[in-house]
């Protein structure tokens, strides 16, 4: 029986709860990376092919180079890795070799990928219900009332009118949720939706030029606080949050009012940081600097919202959706990068054998590792492989040799920093059980020096206002 077959045989609570302790000891078992999730290696995608009826590893190594999925590191799989896998499996017992080479899961092995695929299902559930609309909706919602009440209170607390006006402009971009909802989601116009949040995006950057302007002629002074600091780098580590997830869960539905927005939230994180950047001149008593980078901002905005529009604006025959650039689209263009790039270093393969390869891999991908493979944007397939492809040649990182690509020589050293990448997040990935972690350290470190800033704040403005 195929492993797909056991998808329908899991009900939608089981899909919610997941498997018992029992598989997740499993899995932590064989599994080496630190959280032991069988999306982080290739070895549950070994034990699947054979789990189908693939037996002998000449077999193996021919579909294992193929495989591709989004969520790891791991430019292409060599045969060095499959032979590492073999010896893995067969040294825990997972397979088992008969004398004519024959390649079969022990009971184990079994328990094993039932168990992981399970799991795979289960967190794939979780992870579809959180790249969709209604949370990126009801998380921009939720963001936008709380940080606008955050102003509006630290403002009448601190008697600042700006951060005041600042925290109830916030609640006016909930009119962009209810362009979306409307226009976008119920009344099906998703491309009138995404013009009007361009427009009100380069509304904004107008508004911030001419302010700019005013400010330096007029200069005001301005008397930094703990709290606007605070206040400032919430909102762009929410933004930066808010815009990855508007622009991936945009690119995986192909919404363009989702894409539109997504562009927005990078304007308020962009916003935050000159905020940020004029407060801390403001120490030095240098005001003209938060005019000046209020100005630049505004530049870059209209600059990247006028050419979002002209694409917008043209006929539906000619509009591409993948023309919208967003953040999230890093995550397919560094994989599709490597995998291609590796593709053509481990073999001389033509254009065509090339973008089939990729098809069967990302097939093999999203049998067995379900959203992991390409967190559910449908659309990725061949033509987004050859649209990539002619970008990767037009950068001159690929080149045609007769019949065959080749790389250059730049884009063999983007394979290899690549390359450098995967053996640091593979090294990274081998748990060898307790050690000491930075990380906890520096969370620790972070946490004392937040709050000993909160609990000194009215000195440190005092301070501030003193300078």
């Amino acid at each position: 029986m195929p492993l797909t077959d056991l998808k329908p045989q899991y009900s939608r609570k089981e899909l919610k709860t997941g498997p018992r302790r029992k598989g997740y000891n499993l899995m932590t078992k064989y599994y080496e990376s630190h959280n032991h999730d069988p999306h982080h290696t290739f070895l549950y995608g070994f034990l699947c092919l054979i789990y189908d009826g693939v037996k002998t590893l000449n077999d193996l190594k021919a579909q294992m180079r193929l495989f591709f999925i989004s969520s790891t590191r791991h430019v292409v799989i060599e045969n060095e890795d499959i032979e590492q896998y073999f010896q893995k499996a067969r040294r825990n017992k997972l397979i088992q070799t008969d004398r004519d080479n024959i390649i079969t899961l022990t009971n184990e092995g079994v328990k094993l990928v039932e168990y992981s695929y399970f799991w795979n299902l289960h967190t794939s559930y979780w992870m579809g219900k959180f790249f969709s609309k209604t949370t990126v909706l009801l998380g921009t919602t939720v963001f936008l009332v709380i940080i606008s009440l955050l102003k509006i209170l630290t403002g009448l607390d601190l008697g600042s009118q700006g951060m005041v006006s600042e925290g109830f402009e916030n609640l006016t971009d909930l009119v962009k949720i209810g362009i979306i909802v409307i226009l976008g989601m119920k009344l099906k116009k998703d491309k009138v939706a995404s013009i009007i949040i361009i427009l009100l995006m380069l509304f904004t950057g107008g508004t911030l030029a001419w302010s700019s302007v005013i400010a330096l002629i007029n200069p005001v002074e301005i008397i930094p606080t703990v709290q606007s600091y605070i206040i400032g780098i919430v909102s762009i580590f929410v933004n930066i949050g808010l815009m990855f997830l508007k622009g991936m869960v945009g690119r995986i539905s192909g919404n363009l009012s989702f894409l539109s927005d997504s562009k927005d939230s990078g304007l308020n994180v962009k916003l935050s940081a000159g905020v940020l950047i004029g407060l801390t001149f403001a120490i030095f008593k240098y005001y003209f600097v938060d005019a000046i980078v209020g100005i630049i901002i505004s530049i870059f905005v209209f600059k990247e919202g006028l050419e979002i529009l002209f694409e917008l604006l043209k006929k539906e025959e000619d509009f591409d959706i993948t023309s919208i650039k967003v953040y999230a689209d890093n995550i397919y263009n560094n994989r599709l990068t490597g995998y291609l790039l590796g593709s053509i270093r481990r073999e001389s393969l033509s254009r065509s054998n090339l973008i089939k390869n990729f098809d069967i891999g990302l097939t093999l991908g999203r049998k067995y590792y379900e959203g992991f493979a390409d967190f559910f944007y449908n659309d990725l397939g061949v033509k987004i492989a050859e649209k990539h492809l002619d970008k990767l040649i037009e950068g001159t990182l690929i080149e045609s040799l007769d019949d065959t690509l080749g790389l250059t020589s730049k884009g063999l050293k983007i394979f290899y920093k690549a390359k450098a990448r995967e053996f640091r997040e593979r090294a990274y990935n081998i748990n060898l059980g307790t050690r000491f972690k930075w990380q906890n350290l520096i969370c620790i470190l972070f946490l004392f020096i937040f709050i000993l800033i909160i609990i000194f704040a009215p000195q440190i403005n005092s301070w501030f206002a003193s300078l």
